[in-house]
């Protein structure tokens, strides 16, 4: 891995710990043992550096969901894969932990968030109208419905594990199969 790479990757981590308001140059440089000139040959800015990060994260995260929804599984098998996929629930989601950040407000930096968001929420539509076509499951509310209770309820989840300093994976996979039995006829 090149300096470049250390250096997206020590600022991927530190986004995910601290977010991105207390994250200094300083620290990623830290991170990546790059030095103040390497630091700003790679890149403009610390925002230039955080888009290009989060752009890294958002297509990281979307091919984890793509590869968890086509495991050969249920819907709600498939859901829990995907939110187990996460080690480090303390520090919620590498997304949505993102949004709260001040600087978001700069469409550059919340735009790949949208976009992770936007994909999300269209797959999962698209999911759960293919898996009642197909006989799977019979939506008991829209799908559309069903999809923001999912990622409300995932995103509040580990916000609540976050401000409670407890991993509430097990309650949070429990309340995820109690919403899904409450939305969905198998």
């Amino acid at each position: 891995m090149g300096k470049r790479e250390d250096i997206i990757e020590a600022t991927k981590e530190l986004l995910w710990q601290k977010g991105y308001e207390a994250t200094s140059p300083r620290d990623i440089q830290d991170r990546s043992h790059a030095g103040q000139g390497s630091f700003y040959h790679h890149f403009l800015s610390k925002q230039a550096l955080a888009r290009v990060a989060i752009d890294e994260m958002v297509d990281e995260r979307i091919a984890d969901f793509e590869a968890a929804m086509r495991r050969p599984e249920s819907f709600g098998e498939r859901l829990i894969s995907y939110l187990a996929q996460n080690k480090r629930p303390m520090l919620g989601c590498r997304i949505g932990r993102l949004v709260w950040d001040a600087a978001i407000e700069s469409d550059e930096l919340r735009e790949p968030m949208n976009r992770y968001f936007k994909h999300l929420e269209k797959r999962l539509i698209q999911i759960l109208k293919a898996e009642q076509a197909d006989g799977h499951i019979k939506l008991k509310m829209p799908a559309e419905q069903i999809t923001l209770l999912i990622i409300a309820s995932v995103q509040g989840g580990f916000a609540v594990s976050r401000a409670m300093k407890t991993a509430r994976t097990a309650d949070l996979r429990v309340a995820l199969q109690s919403l899904l039995a409450l939305a969905l006829e198998n």
